[in-house]
């Protein structure tokens, strides 16, 4: 097979770089290149390889292999455009496109030193003879009539496929236009063909300051001591060097592989410029990534190595280019704006406020009570886990000294069997409800029904939703009516009861009205029916209620949490088994939480945020927002969530009053998830508190309120939420944030 390449010499006489023959058949063939696939999709794609790039493949299929010889899937491509970014849409004149208000694409040349197999005008490249000289100078002429334009970009094929007296009457004609401030050179001679770097057009390129050059390397190996010192020339020349380079599947979709192109390019005084996704260009679906992978580059860039080697990640569209990066920015509300870094840590940057914008005492609510159960001492009969879920005196001190930070009066309510009396008595216009009730599997539900009678306002979730994400039975019932995926159960009234024949052990059991781990031991993972038997009977005597038996998943083990309305996912909490001890088995049992997990331990089994890819990190956040929503939780939840071996989410269990210890050594989780979206304590308090007033229309806007009480007319902005300064944390979907 005969293919028109480029000597690979220095010699140039003037004419730009000298066209002559080569067999690289041999070349291929001893790398095994399938030579009639070759040769079939190369009668619609041309296939060019100048003799320097081709002795850069080593392996067929390695990295430039793939971006030089044809493949079959450049035919099998049904999906993609000839013309996606609809150039000829924007054409007025032949071999100009004039999209962008300011600056102009001229299209010098239809010929390259090498075709590439991922090429934007795979349409047009190599397929034609050479543009007359005389079309480019009439497209130079529309730019001369066109006052806004001020930047051109000459490109092609490429620009220096012309010769050099050829290229410096292009570049006399357009420095002659007045009104054009900038010139710009997009070219892959560096990489693909360096010897056409030479002094004498180096020289030329200099005279037309301030002139640009926009070179294209898509992989390490291709810089290599040539392109190093054609690249030398440029830069010494004075001319500013930039790099575009094209996210491609099996060539530099690796972020070790992207990050050592662009700290190579930095090195040769080049400035990573743009990394381009895959243009939907027909014949080039194969070379496409998942946008995440981009994302997941870039991060890997950010804070690993110099700012100077991070380029734009963008999308180029018919509209323009649209620039992708990792979410960076997660919320932004008067108070703040909430930030995170290349190792996901979050921080809190606080807003500029006016004096008068403060929240003024809430005319409506003036006293809270705060609803809770004390932790009690131990009777020498009593359960080791029966007060597990009560809050000690911390808590509700710290809960009552965030709510009188804010202006109210607050007053300590404990919900016992004389809680009915102490709320008459207290004449609390409010209620911070974190009690979790004293007797019943619907003792979660009973303060809300009491306050609900005396017409009293209260945080957090109502009776039905209480009493139901207690009941493990009946909250899983719901998630199965609505395809919510749950472990496989059964429910055990009696030792007798036979095993479903398609439940599968291992199997966990638990009480099925229970929270905070209560009951959940490390005996109650089973892996027989003999030992089945044995726990079941042990949840019906120590905890006399029904036991909950279901399948254990045995992937990863999340919490998520959610605060406002509607609610926002907070930074999703990993629970790390790998430090428990030999005989301990991997899940969220009494020991793993209260025992292994405590200020004194060595090793913090909490991750926060938890490592995620962003498809993962969106399904977790997806199901947990409609299990909030479907249970009917409202102001705050925590839901505990398990993978199976194929990586989907389970919905382990719900809890619609999560703890809220304030010290971080002890590792409440949904407390640590506020503090890593940047929150103080004080804030999730009052958050939590003006969500709930908010539902209830009690939370009044100040500035709203003053002018009501001026009569001014005029009208501002709202927001979601006056007050809500929490971080929305979601990294799925499309990612439009600039990187700081």
């Amino acid at each position: 097979m005969m293919v028109t390449m480029y000597e690979d010499s220095n010699k140039d006489d003037g004419n730009g770089p000298q066209n002559g023959t080569g067999s690289v058949s041999v070349r291929l063939a001893e790398l095994k290149g399938d030579m009639d696939e070759i040769n079939r999709v190369k009668r619609k794609y041309p296939m060019k390889i100048p003799r320097y790039y081709l002795d850069l493949i080593k392996d067929k299929d390695d990295p430039i292999w793939r971006q030089a010889v044809p493949s079959k899937e450049e035919l099998e491509d049904r999906f993609n455009l000839e013309d996606p970014l609809q150039e000829e849409d924007h054409t007025p004149v032949p071999y100009l496109v004039h999209k962008y208000p300011d600056r102009v694409l001229l299209l010098s040349s239809s010929k390259c030193a090498m075709y590439c197999r991922f090429c934007t005008r795979k349409r047009k490249v190599g397929r034609l003879q050479q543009i007359p000289i005389e079309d480019v100078f009439n497209a130079i002429e529309y730019i001369r009539s066109h006052e806004e334009v001020r930047d051109v970009i000459v490109s092609g094929g490429d620009p220096l496929m012309r010769s050099d007296s050829e290229l410096e009457e292009i570049l006399k004609r357009l420095r002659s236009i007045p009104h054009l401030d900038i010139i710009r050179i997009g070219t892959r001679m560096p990489c693909v063909q360096p010897s056409r770097i030479t002094p004498r057009l180096v020289n030329i390129l200099k005279r037309y300051h301030p002139l640009f050059m926009n070179i294209h390397f898509n992989h390490p190996n291709e810089i290599t001591s040539e392109s190093s010192a054609a690249l030398k020339r440029l830069a010494d020349a004075g001319i500013p060097l930039g790099s575009q380079t094209v996210l491609l599947k099996g060539v530099n979709d690796d972020p070790q592989v992207m990050r050592e192109l662009m700290q190579k390019l930095i090195k040769c005084r080049v400035k990573p410029y743009y990394l381009y996704q895959c243009d939907l260009v027909k014949g080039v679906d194969h070379f496409r990534t998942p946008v995440e992978s981009g994302m997941e580059i870039m991060r890997s860039i950010q804070g690993f190595t110099s700012g100077l080697c991070l380029p734009h990640f963008v999308i180029d569209g018919p509209g323009g280019k649209v620039p992708i990066s990792p979410q960076y920015v997660k919320d932004i509300t008067p108070d703040q704006i909430i930030i995170t870094n290349f190792m996901n840590d979050l921080y809190s940057y606080p807003g500029v406020r006016k004096g008068d914008e403060r929240q003024l005492f809430n005319k409506n609510v003036r006293k809270i009570g705060i609803a809770l159960n004390l932790k009690k001492s131990l009777n020498e009969k009593d359960r080791f886990d029966k007060y597990a879920e009560f809050d000690d005196l911390e808590t509700a001190n710290a809960i009552r000294l965030a709510l009188e930070n804010t202006g109210y009066e607050v007053v300590l309510l404990e919900a016992d069997n004389d809680f009915i009396f102490s709320l008459k008595e207290s004449n609390v216009d409010f209620v911070f409800n974190i009690a979790e009730g004293i007797h019943g599997e619907s003792r979660e539900s009973h303060v809300p029904a009491i306050l609900e009678m005396f017409n009293i306002p209260y945080s957090g979730s109502g009776v039905l939703t209480q009493a139901i994400t207690l009941n493990k039975s009946r909250k899983k019932e719901i998630l199965d009516y609505y395809n919510i995926r749950t472990p496989k159960w059964q429910v055990f009234k009696s030792t007798n009861q036979k095993l479903k024949p398609d439940m599968r052990f291992p199997l966990i059991v638990k009480p099925d009205a229970e929270g905070s781990s209560i009951g959940i031991t490390n005996e109650s993972l089973v892996f027989d029916i003999v030992s089945l038997k044995k726990q079941v009977r042990k949840v019906l005597k120590d905890y006399d209620q029904p036991a909950l038996v279901e399948e254990f998943v045995t992937g990863r083990e999340f919490t998520v949490s959610l605060l406002g309305n509607p609610p926002k996912v907070l930074p999703i909490v990993e629970v790390n088994f790998n430090h428990l001890p030999d005989g301990i088995h991997r899940f969220d049992s009494w020991e793993a939480k209260w025992i292994f997990d405590n200020p004194d331990s060595p090793v913090d089994p909490i991750i926060c945020p938890a490592d995620l890819k962003p498809k993962l990190k969106a399904q977790i956040e997806k199901v947990a927002k409609q299990t909030f929503d479907k249970l009917g939780c409202v102001d705050l939840a925590r839901i505990d969530i398990r993978l199976d071996s194929d990586g989907n989410p389970h919905i382990l269990d719900v809890n619609a009053l999560p703890g809220l210890m304030p010290d971080p050594k002890m590792n409440s989780r949904f407390p640590k998830s506020c503090y890593a979206a940047g929150m103080t304590y004080d804030q999730i308090i009052q958050t939590i508190l003006n969500s709930a007033l908010k539902r209830y229309n009690l939370l009044l806007d100040p500035i709203k309120d003053r002018n009501k009480q001026k009569g001014d007319k005029s009208k501002r902005p709202e927001r979601d939420d006056a007050f809500d300064i929490i971080a929305t944390v979601t990294e799925s979907g499309s990612h439009q944030a600039s990187t700081p």
